[in-house]
Order: C-alpha cells, then sequence, then structure tokens
C-alpha cells in the first residue's frame, strides 16, 4: 500500500508521452513520482518545478517521473493526442519521462490506499524503494535534499501524512474566489446594471444599509445561471475525495443566502450551508467565530482564498489556500507553520492579450486609410495617426472588457465564448471594473493631445459602442447597422486627427462593406447554433430560420460595395490622385471575389465568428488584399 514507510507500488503504465518506460526503481536512485490532470490549474507550475528539480538534483541521482491521472476525456486515444499536443505546447524543455495512467492501474496502486486529498499530489521514493513523502509538491523543496542526503525521518512526517485527510473532521470550503473562480457580488453587479436606473439606484440605496443590505439587493435582483459559472476543479475535486472518505463538507461565504443555497442545490455535494442575510456579512472574524460555534476549535479544515479568511484559518485544523497572493502566503505560513495550495495559477500576459483584444486592434489601423487614400504621406502625419491608433485601440480594450463583463451570462452560454478570461475565471472581475476607467483616461489624455475635434468623435465612439454593447446588440438588423458605423468612425477619426478632408466615396464604401462583414458575424453565429442543437440566443433578435435572408442580405450590401467602388473609380475626383486610374477597375473582380468567397467561407462552416479574424489568418485573403495594395501602387 501506499504509505509512508512502505514498499513503493509498482510503475503499471502501457502509455509513455516522454522518455523510456519504467517498470521498477533502482536500488540507490531517488524518485519523484508526481501525479497530476491537465484540467488542475496548479498543474503547470507543478511540471515546471519538477523540471528544475530534475535538472538540479540529476547528479545526484534523482529520477522524476510525471503521470497524467484523472484527465476528462472519452476515450484514452483522445487523452494521449490532447496531452501531447499540452506537453509540446506548454512545456517544450521536458527533461522528465511523462506517462499518462489510461487504466487506472496507477491511480488504484498509488492514490487510493494513500488517502488521496487532491491534484497534484507527488511521492518521493528513497534510494531503498521505500515512500519517504506523500504530499503537496509545494513542499519538494524542502523534503527532497533531506531524502537525497539521507538525513530525512520519514516516521517523523507519517502521522502528520496519514491524518492528511482525517475523516472525523468536515471540510469547511469558501465560495468566491476558491469553490468559484468568480465573485458572485460581482456577478451579480454586473447582472444587474443593464436593467436600467430604477434598478441600479436602489443599488445605491442600500449602500445606506451596509454591505450585506447591497449583496442582499443584488442577490435578489440578479438572475446568474449556477450550472455554467466557471468552478474550480481542484477544489471540486478535493471535496469528492473527501466525500468519499465519508467526511462531511459545509459551504460558508460572505456571499447572500440566495447563491449560497442555489450553489449547494446545483451542485449536491454540501452537508450545509453558512451565508451572509440582509443584516450580517459572514466574513472574517464573524465567520470564524460562527464557524468554531459550529465545530469547535480546528474542529474543521478550511478552504479559503484570502486575506479575510486569515481569522477563519487560524481556528481551522488544516488550511488549503487557492490562488493566493504572495502576502497571504506569507501572512499564512506565519500563522499554520504550512499549508495546503490548490493555486489555480495566475493569469499570463496572453490572458490578458485575451481580454483586451489585441488582435482587434488591426481594425484601428482604418484610422490611416485617409492619408493613405489621399496620398499624404507625411512623417506627421505618420505620427498624429498612430497616436489616434493608440487612443482609440485603449477605449476599443476598455469597451471590450465591459461588454465582457455585462455579457459573462450569454458568453458562458456560448460555445467558444465561454473561454474569454472573465467569463472563464481566468481573469477576477474586480480587474475589469479597475482596467475600463483606467484605459478610458489613457485614451483621453491621447485625444487630448491632438484636436478637442478628434476628442468628439472618439467620445461619440465610445457612446455608439457603449450603447451596441448595452442595447443596440440585440436589437435586429440595427446592430449590424451600428457595427458598420463604428467602423467608418475609424476613418472619421483619422481625417480629422490629420486634418485631411474624407472622400464621401469613402464613407459610403466603408459603410456598405462593413454591413456585409457585420452580416457575415451573425451569420456564422446562426449556423453554429443551428449545427450544435442550441436553441436561439434570448439576447439576439436573430432567429435559425432568418439564416437564407441573413445570407442574400450579406451579397446584397457587399456587391453595393463593389458597385460603389467602380462609381469611385468612374468618377473625376479618381483622375488628380492617380497616373493610371484604369489599374484601379482590376480591384472590382478582386473584391468581388473576396466577399463572395467569406460568404461561401460561412456557408461551409469554415469562418470563425469574426471575419475580420479570419481574413488575418487566411491565406487567400491575404494574397486578395496583397493584390489590391499591388494594384493600387501601380496605378499611382
Amino acid at each position: 500500500m501506499a504509505r509512508i514507510e512502505s514498499p513503493a507500488p509498482a510503475i503499471k503504465v502501457k502509455s509513455w508521452l516522454r522518455g523510456q518506460p519504467l517498470t521498477s526503481f533502482q536500488p540507490g536512485k531517488v524518485y519523484i513520482v508526481g501525479f497530476w490532470s491537465s484540467w488542475c490549474g496548479p498543474t503547470f507550475a507543478t511540471i515546471s518545478q519538477l523540471v528544475q528539480l530534475q535538472e538540479k538534483y540529476r547528479d545526484k541521482g534523482l529520477e522524476v517521473i510525471g503521470v497524467a491521472a484523472c484527465e476528462e476525456v472519452q476515450t484514452p486515444d483522445e487523452a494521449r493526442i490532447n496531452l501531447d499536443a499540452w506537453l509540446t505546447k506548454k512545456v517544450p524543455n521536458l527533461n522528465y519521462r511523462f506517462a499518462y495512467d489510461s487504466t487506472g492501474d496507477m491511480s488504484q496502486l498509488w492514490m487510493e490506499p494513500g488517502l488521496f486529498c487532491g491534484m497534484p499530489t507527488s511521492f518521493i521514493i528513497d534510494r531503498h524503494g521505500y515512500i519517504a513523502f506523500i504530499g503537496s509538491p509545494m513542499q519538494l523543496d524542502d523534503v527532497l535534499p533531506k531524502v537525497i542526503d539521507g538525513i530525512w525521518c520519514a516516521r517523523d512526517d507519517a502521522k502528520a501524512a496519514d491524518t492528511e485527510c482525517s475523516r472525523d473532521k468536515p471540510i469547511v470550503v469558501d465560495l468566491d474566489g476558491s469553490l468559484l473562480l468568480t465573485d458572485v457580488l460581482y456577478e451579480s453587479f454586473f447582472n444587474v446594471l443593464p436593467l436600467g436606473f430604477s434598478t441600479n439606484f436602489a443599488t445605491v440605496r442600500a449602500l445606506a444599509n451596509g454591505k450585506a443590505a447591497v449583496k442582499h439587493h443584488l442577490a435578489l435582483s440578479s438572475e446568474l445561471d449556477y450550472a455554467t459559472l466557471p468552478y474550480n476543479a481542484c477544489v471540486l475535486d478535493l471535496i469528492q475525495a473527501a466525500k468519499a472518505q465519508g467526511r462531511k463538507v459545509y459551504l460558508a461565504t460572505a456571499a447572500d443566502a440566495k447563491h449560497a443555497k442555489a450553489i449547494a442545490d446545483h451542485l449536491g455535494i454540501f452537508d450545509d450551508w453558512f451565508a451572509s442575510d440582509e443584516r450580517t456579512n459572514l466574513t472574517g472574524s464573524l465567520k470564524a467565530e460562527i464557524l468554531t460555534s459550529a465545530f469547535g476549535k480546528c474542529g474543521f479544515d478550511y478552504i479559503g482564498h484570502g486575506s479575510s479568511d486569515l481569522p477563519v484559518w487560524e481556528v481551522a485544523d488544516k488550511a488549503y489556500g487557492v490562488g493566493l497572493s504572495k502576502s497571504v502566503k506569507n501572512r499564512l505560513v506565519t500563522l499554520k507553520g504550512e499549508y495546503v495550495a490548490l493555486d489555480a495559477g495566475n493569469a499570463d500576459r496572453q490572458v490578458w492579450f485575451k481580454a483586451l483584444r489585441v488582435h482587434q486592434y488591426v481594425k484601428n489601423l482604418l484610422i490611416f486609410v485617409p492619408p493613405l487614400t489621399s496620398h499624404q504621406f507625411a512623417l506627421v502625419n505618420i505620427i498624429t495617426g498612430v497616436v489616434a491608433f493608440i487612443a482609440f485601440c485603449a477605449c476599443a480594450s476598455a469597451v471590450y472588457i465591459l461588454n465582457d463583463l455585462l455579457d459573462l451570462k450569454s458568453d458562458r452560454a456560448h460555445p467558444s465564448k465561454r473561454s474569454r478570461p472573465y467569463a472563464s475565471g481566468l481573469l477576477q472581475l474586480r480587474s475589469g471594473l479597475f482596467m475600463v476607467p483606467a484605459l478610458l483616461l489613457f485614451s483621453l489624455m491621447l485625444a487630448i493631445t491632438l484636436s478637442l475635434e478628434f476628442v468628439d468623435v472618439l467620445f461619440g465612439y465610445f457612446v455608439l459602442t457603449s450603447a451596441y454593447s448595452l442595447y443596440l446588440k440585440r436589437q435586429m438588423i440595427v446592430d449590424v447597422i451600428a457595427l458598420a458605423m463604428l467602423y467608418t468612425t475609424r476613418i472619421i477619426a483619422g481625417g480629422i486627427a490629420v486634418q485631411i478632408q474624407i472622400s464621401q466615396w469613402l464613407l459610403i464604401f466603408s459603410f456598405f462593406i462593413f454591413t456585409s462583414l457585420a452580416l457575415i458575424k451573425r451569420y456564422v453565429e446562426l449556423t453554429t447554433r443551428l449545427d450544435r442543437g442550441l436553441p436561439d440566443r434570448s439576447g439576439r433578435d436573430y432567429r435559425s430560420g432568418d439564416l437564407d435572408v441573413v445570407a442574400a442580405l450579406v451579397a446584397a450590401t457587399g456587391s453595393n460595395a463593389v458597385t460603389i467602388f467602380a462609381l469611385y473609380v468612374a468618377s473625376a475626383d479618381v483622375q488628380t490622385l492617380y497616373r493610371h486610374p484604369r489599374v484601379l477597375w482590376l480591384i472590382c473582380p478582386i473584391l468581388l471575389y473576396w466577399m463572395a468567397r467569406n460568404l461561401m467561407m460561412a456557408h461551409r462552416r469554415l469562418m470563425d465568428d469574426d471575419p475580420i479574424v479570419f481574413a488575418l489568418r487566411d491565406h487567400i485573403s491575404a494574397i486578395a488584399i496583397v493584390s489590391i495594395v499591388a494594384v493600387v501602387f501601380i496605378a499611382i
């Protein structure tokens, strides 16, 4: 059995993804056997830590073995493919053996007898083939050197390890930031915000009665979908393991009782729950007092996530920390000596890029269209255009974040949007509350350096895009017209920034072509829902039966855009700007082909839900764009 000071079980693995197969432990070597699952937040940090330990202690006889267990897939083959791709992307420098437990033999031999309490878990095998340590990977830095040097006394740690998942004490779980990767107070706030003035004014009035009253009002006014909230898989896994051992599990949260009851009923894993009400805010010392009264001091284990949980950890037996900040970690270690980390991992740069929609910045390149089409390439115009571009990027990012915060419920019901940083819980909602005003202020400061007229256009863009997020996007056809106006506004802003008179031909052409692209976006959304058998979205005024009509409108507006461009080429305005204006006629068939192909790709389900993003990745689109640019240069 996999217990402290017992012989290490055999390695029974059929699927080795990295390194040579290993079936037994060699005397004289020290082994780390690390179990984890790719869906668990701390996994990447654990693997990186084991890479460092393998490199550091290789010359002292250390061998690390990674084992993926409990993968959430339908077939072993699917798991192997997904894991191989995940390792290649996340850990290209993996320097130790890695296996996939496709049969469950390793979990049965190692995890269950060892009273497994969650992922990831690490075992250290000493030079004699006996288990010297079972526990969290965060303890390896302290334990491993002693095992390697032969000064680790496993017996001193055995008692603690065997009681690590004590069966006679309940586990109490915090909700916001612990069981959930989000905060239901912010969830309720953003759910209520679009409901209108009267509801939000009532929220302001509730402030006079304290934070508990505000939580209660928002809870009663909001309608959250508790099934789609982002739950922490590691915490759920630990709870399930505790329940399998016969332990009782309780939910204790500062959230309102409405949310606590709904989540407890949805999950069906809690024996009871504690929560705030209209007058009482169950947090900090008050929560510690209530739990002490219920279970006694040190009569329960507690899973928390922040500084407000420190008083509870102080009266708990074992402390579990989820995604702790450095300061909270230090205070908790000072308070308890040690704790079990269930870190969800910090948001990396790519997550923030995704939230800010950096890939959408390409749309703001429309600001440079006026000086390019008027052939005014002065350095001052380029510099001014860059400043205007950055101002629009900051403003657009603020609106994207605001839109994500207001669309949490609908995004989580969407097959692809559910992975957005705020909807999936990768970013905390309170960070969005900070970023929106910060980005808007930065955008305004840049705009003021250009002109007040540019500030007016930028403000108009913000008002229109905010109206789109709050209301217009739910109105049939009005939504795509608003999107086309937003694209055209960027062109207007570019002309004002560099003080260039914008051609009416350009504005009309822009409006039609962007209306066509916006309609394609709606077409793709409808086909996605239709193919997956999903019902029509309640937040959009489109139905699956509208598919053919939307396709017809795509073709009509796209054709109108090509017609407008053809009329422009035939106009007198072209003669003054181009030496060879007739060459521009070549753009018409290229443009017509590109627009028609976009619709065909969408019809064949080969386009993402954003045609602009699709065009950036599609090599045919790239060829079409390069061809158009080449024709323009020849005409000049």
